[in-house]
């Protein structure tokens, strides 16, 4: 299998291009994508073959989770019965942007959601009208890609459609965070700083913990 590199810049194409990547996804397939951060992979959440194809591609531990990409901040109640103040504050400072947050679920099991800022992420979202769950481009251990040349590289028989849609914006992952009681811990530092989240948060009244 070799990809299929569908350019972004072609605007008339465009709209046919982020319905191919959909039906390849629903098809159980792999697709690479922009994002404002780094290139990611997704699959959609609800195929196991797919999922057990992405850890098999990226060459990732299964302990390690992917994260469910979103279309729209309110899309997180999908998944997160109850959002706690602290993490209503992160989400209407962040989102949509570069910020992934970990919730904990009634059943002791955690979820990771990020609601990216990039028009290809919710233009693809909505386009397979499924939920994606996703990881950044990259084999595990090595630097994320930051264009579809060097997914190409690493994943090119390995993905079945790669959105070419140039050089990602910042270069860097998203920044992870867990919510932990009245408070987060930091899980990876990426684009948002501690200072921007501690001035969201209100430094006097609320720790982070890293």
């Amino acid at each position: 299998m070799t990809a299929e590199i569908l350019r972004l810049d072609d605007k008339d194409r465009y709209p046919e291009n982020i319905r191919t990547a959909a039906q390849a996804l629903r098809s159980g397939g792999i697709v690479a994508f922009p994002t404002e951060t780094v290139y990611g992979l997704g699959v959609c959440a609800d195929n196991d073959t797919a999922i057990d194809n992405l850890y098999s591609a990226k060459q990732r531990s299964r302990d390690k989770k992917l994260s469910i990409m979103i279309a729209e901040p309110g899309d997180v109640t999908k998944y997160v019965k109850q959002i706690t103040p602290i993490a209503g504050r992160l989400i209407s400072s962040f989102w949509p942007g570069p910020l992934t947050i970990i919730f904990d679920l009634p059943d002791n099991r955690t979820v990771g959601i990020r609601n990216s800022s990039h028009h290809v992420v919710r233009d693809l979202l909505n386009a397979a009208g499924k939920s994606i769950v996703s990881t950044s481009a990259n084999i595990s251990g090595r630097p994320p890609a930051t264009d579809a040349q060097q997914v190409i590289s690493s994943f090119s028989d390995k993905v079945d459609v790669v959105l070419d849609g140039g050089s990602a914006e910042a270069g860097k992952p998203s920044t992870v965070i867990k919510i932990v009681d009245n408070t987060f811990q930091i899980i990876r530092l990426g684009v948002i700083g501690k200072e921007r989240l501690n001035r969201c948060l209100n430094e006097d009244c609320l720790s982070i913990r890293s």
